[in-house]
C-alpha cells in the first residue's frame, strides 16, 4: 500500500484539524488503497512547534521554524499549507518552486492576482495544486450540481447567499482564534474570504462555475471596536460586512450578503432559482468534512446540522416541494461504493488521490479554479465599493493587486519572499 509522506506548514488551529483527518485516512486506508503520515512539520513560533510536538510525539529532528529548511529534505512526498491567507501564496509558491507539489489551506489567496499567481506557477513548473474546500465535498453539493446540470432547475436566474452574524469576528469576538484573522496586512478581507470561501465556492461549483459579467458591491467595518480588545500591533484592519450584486454571462444574478458583526439577528438564507424549480440549502459545511471530527463523533455536532437540499418546483404540472435527503442518501453511496464516495467526501482523500494519479484533472473538483473565480467576485465587491460605481470583470481581473507577504522575521532571521517563478 503506497504511504504519502507529508510535511505540513504551519502549526496553528488548522493544522490540528489537518492532523485529525490524517488519522482519519489512516483508518480508511484498506478501502482507499492508500495512507499518508506527517513526518515532519515547521512553525516560526517556537512555543507553539514545542507543544505540536509534544502532542504529536514528533522528535526535534522533524521541527522546523524555518520551512525552508523542511523543504531540503528528500524523504517527503507533499507539503500541507496551513498558515494564514496572505502567506498563502508566497509559502505556496516556495514549496512548488522548491519541486513539492501543494496542498493549500482555504482561503486560497485572500483577492484574485494571487490566486492566479498560483495556479499560474503550479502549471508553469508542472506541479500539483489543490485547495481545501470542504463544502464542495459532500452529497449536497454533488447532488445539487447533478441537478441544476441535468435541468431540473431550468435556466437559472437568481442566487440568494446571505450570511449574517451578530458577533463572530475571529481573534475579536472569539479570543481562540489568533489576532491574524482581523489585520488587513496577515488576512487581507474578513467574512467574504473567510466563512465566504465554503459558500460562495459552494454556490460556483453546483451552478459551473459561470463566468462572471460585472460587479456592483458595497464593503466596510460598520461596528465600532473597543481598541483595548485589540492586542495586535496591525490594528484591525478588515471589514466586517460585504455585500454585492454579480451578473453573471449566462444570465444568473448572485446576490452576496457578508457580515461577521451586525445589529441584527445571526442568520444564513441561501436558494437557487430557475425557470422549473429551486433549491434552498441549509447546513453548508463549513468545518472541514465528516473526517475532521474525531472518530465516530456525530458530523451533524460538527457541522450544526447535517448539509441538506429542499426542492421547490413544477413537476407535471404540480407544485411540489420536497427534501431531496443527501445525508441518508450520502449513506447509501458510502455503503455501495466506499472507496469512490471517500475520494470525493473529504479534500485531503482527494488531494492524495489526485496527487497519486488515482484521479486527475477530469475526475478530481478543480478547487483553485473554483476558488479563483470566487475571489473575482469578492475583489468586485472591495473594487466597485471603492470606486462608487459597477465594475466588469476585465476591470476586476486587470485592476487586482497582490496582498502577499513578501517578508517574514524568523527565529534568526527574516524570510525574503521571492515571487517570480
Amino acid at each position: 500500500m503506497k504511504e504519502i509522506r507529508v510535511g505540513i506548514i504551519g502549526g496553528g488551529m488548522i493544522s490540528h484539524r489537518h492532523m485529525t483527518i490524517y488519522s482519519n485516512i489512516q483508518r480508511h486506508a484498506a478501502e482507499l488503497g492508500f495512507t499518508a503520515k506527517v513526518v515532519a512539520i515547521a512553525e516560526i513560533d517556537e512555543a507553539k512547534l514545542k507543544a505540536w510536538a509534544e502532542r504529536y510525539g514528533f522528535d526535534a529532528k522533524d521541527c522546523y521554524t524555518d520551512f525552508r529548511e523542511m523543504l531540503k529534505r528528500d524523504d517527503l512526498d507533499t507539503i500541507d499549507v496551513c498558515v494564514h491567507n496572505n502567506l498563502h501564496a508566497p509559502v505556496s509558491i516556495a514549496v512548488m518552486k522548491a519541486g513539492f507539489d501543494c496542498y493549500c489551506e482555504k482561503p486560497v489567496a485572500s483577492n484574485y492576482a494571487d490566486a492566479k499567481m498560483m495556479m499560474d506557477c503550479a502549471e508553469k513548473l508542472g506541479r500539483k495544486f489543490h485547495v481545501q474546500i470542504s463544502s464542495l465535498m459532500t452529497p449536497q453539493s454533488r447532488v445539487a450540481r447533478d441537478m441544476i446540470a441535468r435541468g431540473d432547475l431550468g435556466d437559472l436566474y437568481y442566487v440568494n447567499l446571505h450570511f449574517f452574524s451578530q458577533r463572530r469576528r475571529p481573534g475579536y469576538d472569539l479570543p481562540q482564534f489568533t489576532t491574524d484573522f482581523y489585520t488587513k496586512k496577515v488576512a487581507g478581507h474578513g467574512p467574504s474570504i473567510d466563512l465566504g470561501i465554503y459558500l460562495i465556492s459552494q454556490i460556483l461549483f453546483i451552478t459551473g462555475v459561470p463566468e462572471l459579467d460585472r460587479v456592483s458591491g458595497f464593503a466596510t467595518r460598520g461596528l465600532e471596536y473597543n481598541p483595548a480588545f485589540i492586542t495586535d500591533p496591525e490594528g484591525f484592519g478588515v471589514e466586517d460586512f460585504g455585500t454585492a450584486m454579480a451578473k453573471y454571462k449566462n444570465g444568473m444574478t448572485f446576490n452576496l450578503l457578508a457580515a461577521s458583526a451586525g445589529h441584527y439577528k445571526d442568520y444564513g438564507m441561501t436558494y437557487v432559482l430557475g425557470s422549473k424549480g429551486g433549491l434552498e440549502i441549509t447546513g453548508t459545511d463549513t468545518t472541514g468534512g465528516p473526517f475532521a471530527a474525531a472518530a465516530n463523533a456525530d458530523a451533524a455536532t460538527l457541522f450544526g446540522g447535517h448539509p441538506e437540499l429542499k426542492f421547490y418546483g413544477d413537476v407535471n404540472g404540480r407544485l411540489l416541494e420536497y427534501d431531496v435527503n443527501c445525508w441518508e442518501n450520502g449513506n447509501y453511496e458510502q455503503r455501495t461504493d466506499p472507496a469512490k464516495w471517500l475520494l470525493y467526501n473529504d479534500n485531503q482523500c482527494m488531494w492524495l488521490a489526485y496527487k497519486l494519479g488515482i484521479l486527475d484533472d477530469t475526475t478530481r473538483y478543480n478547487t483553485p479554479n473554483v476558488a479563483l473565480n470566487m475571489l473575482k467576485l469578492t475583489d468586485g465587491m472591495f473594487l466597485s465599493s471603492e470606486l462608487g460605481r459597477e465594475v466588469t470583470a476585465d476591470e476586476i481581473v486587470a485592476m487586482s493587486k497582490s496582498m502577499a507577504i513578501t517578508e517574514q522575521d524568523i527565529p534568526g532571521g527574516t524570510i525574503h519572499y521571492d515571487l517570480s517563478f
